[in-house]
């Protein structure tokens, strides 16, 4: 039951974090979404930051799946949309880390660090599928432009929806994915060999929002 009590804290938290983000969540508005008590709440976890703590040990469990490298890469287009899809999946799910990062890196030096990590394995694990693509004729692409351009995707990847937060009326995370997903398959229209440009052109416009 304790068990079952903490892990409904957390799905709670995680929920609120991402809707109103975490600096505009309480422990009693959660302890409300949960229906228990601010103490049972406290017994569980003694302030917000465990919480962050907490959730953000579960994102690196679920980012290091994602971001681990397969045992074979075909270097295939379908390839690239799984990774694209989960990473963006996982980005979405734990959306709050990269929309208030700001704030949490100021006040949670464990989640600076955690994002130092993730971007520079998002960068790798982009630039592993664009040489292994490049490898099998899906791209033209050399190993310097392979470099830029994962550094590109990375970006586009982790922070286009912060930039649709600005400059959209309140995006739904799922419009954002799809322009997220669409704009980096967008980018390798100028590197993908006449062959395969069709079946991109198809993934990319169904992306579009």
């Amino acid at each position: 039951m304790k068990r079952d009590t903490r892990k409904r804290i957390l799905v709670a938290s995680l929920l609120l974090f991402n809707e109103q983000g975490e600096p505009g969540t309480t422990t009693n508005e959660i302890a409300d979404a949960v229906d228990i008590s601010p103490g049972n709440l406290y017994y569980h976890f003694h302030k917000k930051s465990d919480l962050v703590d907490a959730l953000l040990l579960e994102f690196q469990a679920d980012a290091r799946r994602v971001l681990q490298p397969p045992d074979t890469a075909a270097g295939t287009l379908d390839d690239f949309w799984v990774f694209l899809h989960h990473l963006l999946e996982l980005t979405g799910a734990y959306r709050f880390l990269l929309h208030d990062m700001e704030t949490l890196l100021v006040e949670y030096p464990k989640v600076g660090t955690a994002l130092k990590h993730f971007a520079r394995a998002v960068s790798a694990s982009f630039e592993l599928n664009l040489r292994a693509m490049a490898d099998s004729g899906v791209i033209h692409l050399g190993n310097s432009d392979a470099r830029v351009l994962s550094r590109n995707l990375a970006v586009i990847a982790l922070f286009s929806a912060k930039f649709d937060s600005l400059t959209q009326s309140a995006p739904s995370s799922d419009d954002s994915a799809l322009r997220i997903a669409g704009s980096v398959l967008n980018v390798l229209k100028p590197f993908i060999a006449d062959d395969f440009a069709g079946q991109l052109a198809e993934l990319a416009a169904y992306y579009k929002v």
